[in-house]
């Protein structure tokens, strides 16, 4: 800690130093007399380039304005101030008579100072922002604190954490790790801040209609995100979680909405909506898609709301289509929808679930996924293998496509092909113990095998492509990738296949950027060779011009 402090100190010019010390003086100041309270206007009025002396000003105005709250001095009014209108100057401090007009301007330098902290939220300096949200948020505690002494029933500073919630959701400055800051430190930990937070998002994201920058509004849409997800879910029969911010008073009547579990689901509901409503990038619309399910509707009154934003999620084709299916098919069985041809284009996993299907439908499904594995991107790969490999697990009898022989091969192409002489060489894969062995590593023999695979990538009909009669040489290939992952998954099938069921949701957020975050960041067990040796003779041992050439 000192090391730190010390490195801080070098880091501080000579006339920065003189600054940050006229200001602590200024504070000692205003903290051992009354008389010297016109200093506040003086801290408040100091702009300086040094991000050292703005924090040291701000913090000591925070340590300021915490003793007067605590000194009952300044009014906690739940009205909002006109802030931009605020303009404080210096008061005479020696009129005895006088005392409401000395809490009217000590509440008018809060409110100033109130500003000032909010145009912080949008500093540059990322330490500078999160410095003044963490300020801002004691001083919200003590004003709430101040409240609960005031009145028997409960009340919350909303004009302040409104403010505070509209600064970092509608403000191009605001930094994604503030916001992180803002969603793991408070919003998750405390019940009546993610209360009133979930109260505030409809109106502040209301205001996003005056920004014409689409790119900007997918940003607070991000921003949003990153909060509501930070909210834990309350599930109908829960109880609010025993932990605020602003402490109650033993014995507190618990008589508000804060204190119910229904209220926080209808914000809950009412957040989520609105955030729906804004120009979501296709990431984030994935993203939202993935945890509808499992995250948003157990806590939602009616999800039934949902069905709008899903079915247009459906109706748009693609990756998003897919991802929807998990929200609709849970709205239709848990809470009744009617969604017309659903069923008849239902796809993959709850369809091929069942037991009862015939081996050839399965074995199709496999062997055009596992063609289609040859093209795709590794993001997609990795979601698609684990799905073979489930699949292969729910029907044994499909086994036969990583079991199958070079002999068997060759029955099942002269029983398709009466009086053909297929006399090429396929593989030498053996069998032992349910395990593939000598594959063959050749491109050639791959080549080879794909000439005379029996499947027909072509033919639309499962029944008529015979697929079963083929085999998955396609997962050899995928053993040989390029990307390590990818062939680490490949070679699971290789293995006896005692795992359990991979859980597809796992596998779905991987992206080309994700992938080489993973690249960058892996650690490296020996350091690669990155140059050659210098020489040290003009000819090395064991050269052919050292045995023509002398120097003797």
């Amino acid at each position: 800690m000192d090391s730190n402090k010390r490195k801080r100190d070098e880091l501080v010019s000579t006339s920065e130093k003189d600054q940050i010390k006229n200001i602590k003086a200024l504070e000692q100041a205003v903290h051992a007399s009354q008389k010297n309270l016109n200093n506040i206007v003086t801290l408040l009025n100091i702009k300086s380039d040094s991000h050292h002396v703005n924090y040291t000003a701000i913090m000591s105005l925070y340590r300021i304005f915490s003793s007067l709250l605590a000194l009952d001095l300044i009014k906690s009014s739940k009205e909002k101030y006109d802030i931009e209108a605020l303009k404080v100057t210096t008061i005479e401090l020696n009129v005895q008579d006088k005392q409401s007009i000395l809490h009217d301007w000590l509440s008018k330098t809060y409110r100033l100072y109130i500003k000032q902290l909010l145009e912080y939220l949008q500093n540059p300096e990322v330490a500078l922002q999160i410095s003044a949200l963490r300020a801002l948020m004691n001083l919200l505690q003590k004003e709430g604190e101040f409240l609960q002494k005031r009145s028997t029933v409960y009340n919350f500073p909303n004009v302040l954490y409104y403010d505070i919630i509209e600064t970092l959701l509608n403000s191009q400055e605001v930094s994604d790790r503030t916001i992180g800051t803002f969603a793991k430190s408070y919003v998750k930990q405390y019940s009546d801040l993610s209360y009133f937070m979930l109260k505030s998002i409809p109106k502040a994201l209301s205001l996003t209609k005056k920004f014409d920058d689409t790119n900007f509004e997918s940003k607070i849409a991000e921003r949003c995100f990153v909060l509501l997800n930070s909210v834990p879910v309350m599930e109908e029969h829960d109880s609010v979680p025993e932990s605020f911010w602003i402490s109650l008073a033993k014995g507190f009547e618990r008589k508000a909405d804060l204190f119910s579990v229904g209220p926080h689901r209808k914000y809950f509901e009412e957040a989520w909506l609105s955030f729906m409503k804004l120009p979501l990038s296709d990431e984030l619309y994935k993203q939202t898609l993935t945890m509808l399910h499992r995250s948003v509707m157990p806590g939602m009154v009616n999800p039934l709301t949902l069905m709008d934003f899903l079915s247009r999620a459906y109706d748009l084709g693609g990756p998003a289509s897919l991802l929807a299916l998990n929200g609709l098919f849970t709205l239709i069985t848990k809470y009744n929808l009617t969604y017309p041809e659903f069923y008849t284009k239902l796809l993959a996993d709850t369809f091929l679930a069942s037991t009862h299907l015939p081996s050839y439908l399965v074995a199709a499904f496999i062997k055009r996924m596992t063609r289609l594995c040859l093209f795709g991107t590794p993001a997609s790969v990795a979601a698609v293998l684990p799905f073979i490999y489930n699949l292969l697990k729910r029907h044994p009898s499909c086994m036969i496509l990583i079991h199958r022989v070079e002999g068997d091969f060759d029955l099942s192409l002269d029983s398709a092909k009466e009086g053909t002489d297929t006399k090429e060489s396929t593989t030498t894969d053996t069998i032992e113990n349910g395990k593939i062995k000598n594959i063959s590593a050749s491109k050639a023999c791959i080549m080879k095998r794909s000439e005379v695979d029996p499947f027909d990538f072509d033919e639309v009909d499962p029944a008529k492509c015979r697929a079963i009669d083929s085999s998955l040489w396609e997962l050899h290939t995928m053993q040989n990738h390029y990307y390590t992952n990818i062939s680490t998954l490949a070679c699971m099938f290789n293995e006896t296949f005692t795992k359990p069921e991979y859980v597809l949701e796992d596998f779905l957020d991987h992206t080309y950027s994700t992938l080489f975050t993973t690249e960058t960041k892996r650690k490296i067990k020996k350091a690669p060779a990155l140059a050659v040796e210098p020489p040290t003779l003009l000819l090395r041992n064991g050269e052919a011009l050292s045995q023509i050439l002398s120097f003797d």
